[in-house]
């Protein structure tokens, strides 16, 4: 069980994620509706995860989170956020949050998250997110008439596939799910790395949804079909 503080400035988001967390057995310890009252709540209560929005009033979501991680390095802040958030996402996760979901919130996946971040080690996770967080990511994800795209460029490496793994699991609660990889022309790329997406895409066939694969590379298609 965990001791969690909820940090939204919408009422009702509020109260579903306290309904969520207090069914799955964890204790909701304080609310705030803002940055500012985020940062007094965290001092004040000591909370063991805080969920935080991005967007608020008097101070957001990812300023609130470089004041409490000044404070307490080991905070383990997740994130809520929109989809048309995801710069924000980055700025927060630099300035030192652990995870985030993607809004609108499924239930399962908000405590699968939550589970995570408790169990990993503070060391591990810092390291998990610098490597998330590289100025060159790998790849790009845009909603094209419900179509989600993920474009791999010439950056990509193994540092992208955390960020790739977190992407694609805050995508899962949208039925149905459509998800293109799309290797474009690129060549310079491990074969291992391949099939590592490749397991991302039967993740996602496991889970109802449908993916598609573009290369214009002969041996990038031929480990993929």
């Amino acid at each position: 069980m965990a001791r969690i503080l909820i940090v939204d400035d919408s009422t009702v988001m509020r109260k579903n994620l306290y309904s969520i967390f207090t069914k799955s057995g964890h204790e909701v310890v304080g609310e705030a509706v803002d940055g500012r009252q985020a940062i007094i709540s965290y001092i004040t209560l000591k909370p063991d995860i805080v969920t935080m929005d991005i967007t608020m009033p008097k101070l957001s979501g990812i300023d609130a989170v470089s004041e409490i991680i000044k404070k307490d390095s080991n905070a383990r802040i997740i994130m809520l956020s929109a989809l048309n958030q995801k710069q924000m996402v980055f700025e927060a996760l630099k300035n030192g949050a652990k995870h985030y979901i993607i809004k609108p919130i499924d239930p399962d996946n908000l405590i699968t998250v939550v589970d995570e971040v408790l169990k990993a080690e503070p060391k591990k996770v810092e390291k998990k997110m610098a490597e998330i967080i590289e100025d060159k990511p790998g790849f790009k994800i845009d909603n094209q008439n419900g179509k989600f795209v993920i474009e791999f460029n010439k950056y990509l490496g193994t540092k992208d596939l955390p960020n790739l793994d977190t992407a694609i699991k805050g995508l899962l609660f949208i039925k149905p799910l459509n998800i293109v990889f799309d290797f474009g022309s690129l060549q310079n790329i491990t074969d291992e790395l391949v099939k590592s997406i490749i397991s991302f895409g039967r993740n996602i066939e496991r889970s109802d949804g449908n993916v598609e694969y573009k290369a214009e590379d002969q041996r990038i298609s031929n480990i993929i079909s």
